[in-house]
């Protein structure tokens, strides 16, 4: 067993934080410090991860699908601060997975404030975990979080594993089941998303406005084949430049193939 896929003998289950549930308790203030507004009441700063919910709930419905990822064509972009706070507002309605496939640059758990001696998905993906050690339950929502706890070297044999194929073909099975959303790499970094997208229902796609190249939009798109894009969200956006966050959601309906053409929320 190498260096980079070993467990330290400290590692323990998630135990619990001011409750005797074996819940986690997230801290408000780590929460502010790291703009995580989806835990919180509804707000100009939460009101577009709200609307976003609510299409991609209908989505999810209409489709009988699952499993959803996150992902930018460059590091930067946002992805898992979206990819955080959609979750957040998806558990408060619904039984919510986040899940970190990150495992070069993991963020989650700092973001979060999760605890960082407990076993991560990256342990159960080299066989040193079982699912459901990774799991660390959220206090007062129904959300479910799978962090990475160590960034790893030899992320890409991680994720062509038979580990990772099992879990996501048993969250894409489970039609009454939760909604799992997985924070990615970076699409144009590597190989990596396009191992996880095999196993996924569909992406969400993130872009920065003035950053984001339509050429790198079209290279993501081509590189998930078959795998669809079923929404876009706009970050940043030059256009509404006049408030303090600025965000633009838009989906593509699956079934005709073509966008709406309206945003969802713009803030």
């Amino acid at each position: 067993m190498n260096a980079e896929t070993s467990v330290e003998p400290t590692l323990r289950l998630a135990e619990p934080v001011a409750t005797g549930s074996g819940r986690w308790v997230l801290d408000p203030e780590v929460l502010t410090r790291n703009h995580i507004v989806g835990f919180g009441a509804m707000s100009d700063h939460s009101r577009p991860f709200f609307m976003i919910r609510s299409g991609l709930l209908h989505h999810a419905t209409a489709m009988h699908q699952r499993v959803f990822a996150v992902t930018s064509a460059q590091a930067g972009n946002g992805k898992t601060h979206i990819a955080t706070n959609l979750a957040a507002t998806l558990s408060r309605i619904h039984p919510t997975i986040l899940l970190e496939l990150d495992l070069h640059q993991p963020s989650l758990g700092q973001r979060l404030g999760l605890p960082t001696d407990t076993p991560g998905i990256d342990d159960y993906l080299s066989g040193e975990a079982a699912w459901e050690d990774t799991a660390i339950q959220i206090e007062g929502f129904d959300l479910t979080v799978h962090r990475v706890r160590l960034a790893r070297v030899n992320a890409g044999s991680l994720l062509a594993s038979a580990a990772l194929a099992d879990i996501l073909k048993r969250l894409r099975s489970n039609s009454n089941g939760p909604i799992c959303i997985v924070d990615t790499p970076p699409a144009l970094i590597g190989d990596d998303l396009v191992l996880i997208a095999r196993g996924i229902d569909g992406v969400l796609l993130v872009a920065e406005e003035a950053r984001s190249r339509k050429r790198d939009i079209i290279d993501v798109a081509n590189a998930l084949n078959p795998t669809p894009i079923v929404g876009t969200i706009l970050n940043n956006s030059i256009a509404l430049q006049s408030r303090s966050n600025s965000y633009g959601y838009y989906y593509q309906d699956d079934r005709e193939g073509h966008s709406t053409g309206a945003p969802l929320a713009n803030l």
